[in-house]
């Protein structure tokens, strides 16, 4: 068979038909769709008059005239559109509440009064509480007979615990702790330690110059080294440093008006201040609660000062006694008894 017969009978592929009529196939699908779209619609549209009547009626009696917005009708589902407006009156089911301006300041007075009291109710606990801290402190000195080393007040920044700077605590110009400094702070700090308040070291010092051969620049380099030794004690002992915070005033804020006799050695302080939590107007209560809430068996607390708190107020307290004589008017002046004839730095 020759060449030319096989390429005769080879398979010739034919063109593919092109279906011109499958857009049908979509159109019939479009028209099934909306079909049954319509359908649903108009079993949706068949209302069953008889459910419709029965709501009607109940719409019609559950609803006063009163309420009603237009007049002409006697239901909201009959409404024609009137033109007669009715009142509508807010309080036509109820009590119209009528509060004049001085029911309004007298319901204004019975908060503030009864917060007033839920206030001093507080300051009153927190007293108590500084209290028996005061006593703790005082049972562990008085075991090592240094009871009368450090005084106590209470004022609108909390319980102050007074260090006088004396030769007990730091010699003239000093800001290094003497030997039985040490050891009242070795004991007032594992007690310091169990508070959850923080606890603010301020430094103080009389309004005496230092002479050109000190060590300190100034009062106020002074009072802030020995504020920042007492902070450095603490934290030896425990004391989380973030609690702990040192500040030296100079003579900034004394107890006593330097004219006064006791300026000199009562001023020259270091105070260790159990701060305060509460609010700005249960602190400003404490002061006037612990004048009048007698300590008890507690030690006596510092009185007849002018303090300076934190806030920049001043605060002046009568001077008092207990009854203990010579030791407690040293103690008021902010001196303790055996080193009170000494005046330094």
């Amino acid at each position: 068979m020759s060449a030319a017969h096989k390429r005769r009978h080879k398979h010739e592929e034919h063109e593919e038909h092109v279906n011109h009529e499958r857009w049908l196939v979509s159109y019939a699908d479009m028209l099934t769709v909306l079909m049954a779209l319509f359908i649903v619609l108009f079993a949706l549209s068949q209302i069953d008059q008889l459910k419709f009547a029965q709501f009607k009626d109940g719409l019609s009696k559950g609803t006063p005239d009163s309420n009603q917005a237009v007049s002409g009708a006697s239901g909201v589902m009959d409404v024609t559109n009137g033109n007669s407006v009715v009142q509508v009156s807010p309080y036509s089911t109820g009590e119209q509440l009528n509060t004049s301006s001085e029911q309004v300041q007298q319901i204004l007075q019975s908060a503030q009064t009864a917060q007033k009291a839920k206030d001093l109710n507080a300051a009153k606990e927190e007293v108590q509480d500084y209290r028996e801290i005061e006593k703790k402190i005082d049972a562990a000195l008085t075991e090592k007979g240094q009871q009368n080393q450090v005084t106590y007040r209470i004022t609108a920044d909390g319980l102050v615990v007074g260090l006088v700077a004396d030769n007990v605590f730091f010699a003239n110009a000093s800001a290094d702790v003497e030997t039985t400094g040490q050891e009242v702070l070795d004991t007032i700090a594992p007690i310091l330690a169990q508070l959850p308040n923080d606890i603010a070291v301020q430094g103080h010092t009389n309004n005496l110059a230092l002479n050109g051969n000190a060590r300190y620049r100034d009062n106020w380099d002074l009072s802030s080294a020995r504020a920042n030794t007492v902070v450095t004690r603490f934290i030896s002992h425990g004391i989380a440093p973030v609690r702990l915070s040192g500040t030296g005033y100079a003579d900034s804020r004394p107890l006593y008006p330097d004219e006064d006799p006791k300026a000199l050695t009562g001023n020259r302080r270091v105070d260790l201040v159990v701060a305060s939590p509460s609010s700005d107007a249960v602190k400003a209560l404490l002061p006037e609660v612990a004048q009048q809430t007698a300590t008890g068996d507690g030690p006596a607390e510092l009185t007849g000062t002018t303090d300076t708190h934190t806030d920049g107020t001043t605060t002046g307290t009568d001077s008092t006694t207990d009854g203990a004589g010579a030791a407690t008017s040293d103690l008021s002046a902010g001196i303790a008894p055996d080193l009170a004839s000494n005046v330094a730095h």
